[in-house]
């Protein structure tokens, strides 16, 4: 099995984790505190794993690591997805789809950063699929 494939498994088990986890937190509870609950355990789940994820050559200094433009990017990243889902939950979104509209848009939304700044290409297939995605969101959201 190829490390890509398994490393997919684990982020949809963490996507799934994660909403379902969304949806029971009790409505009352400040969304600041429970984003500050939520990353507090998530900072000592990280320090325990730390040792086990070493990289070849020297470590960047920690201040390199929490000033550089990808960790930043990443923190205000997971800080909106929060929020954005838990507010989405508390005012009666589904469970069933709210995931795969965001994913769907943020996919879309990530072609042109995919083409210019990567250089990815785009396929006949590729457009097929996103046109797929597009209408199975638009489906998704009609009442």
């Amino acid at each position: 099995m190829k490390p890509s494939i398994l490393f997919l498994a684990i982020a949809t088990l963490g996507i799934v984790v994660y909403h379902l986890g969304q949806k029971a937190i009790p409505e009352g509870t400040n969304p600041m505190a429970v984003l500050v609950a939520a990353y507090g355990v998530a900072f000592v789940l990280s320090a325990v794993a730390l040792p086990f994820f070493q990289t070849a050559g020297p470590a960047p200094a920690w201040h390199g690591i929490l000033l550089d433009r990808g960790t930043l990017a990443l923190a205000l990243g997971a800080f909106l997805i929060e929020l954005g889902f838990l507010l989405a939950y508390r005012h009666g979104a589904s469970l069933q789809t709210s995931g795969l509209i965001v994913n769907g848009l943020a996919a879309v939304a990530l072609i042109p950063f995919a083409l210019l700044l990567h250089r990815e290409s785009l396929t006949l297939d590729k457009v097929a699929g996103i046109l797929l995605t597009v209408a199975g969101m638009g489906l998704m959201m009609r009442k």
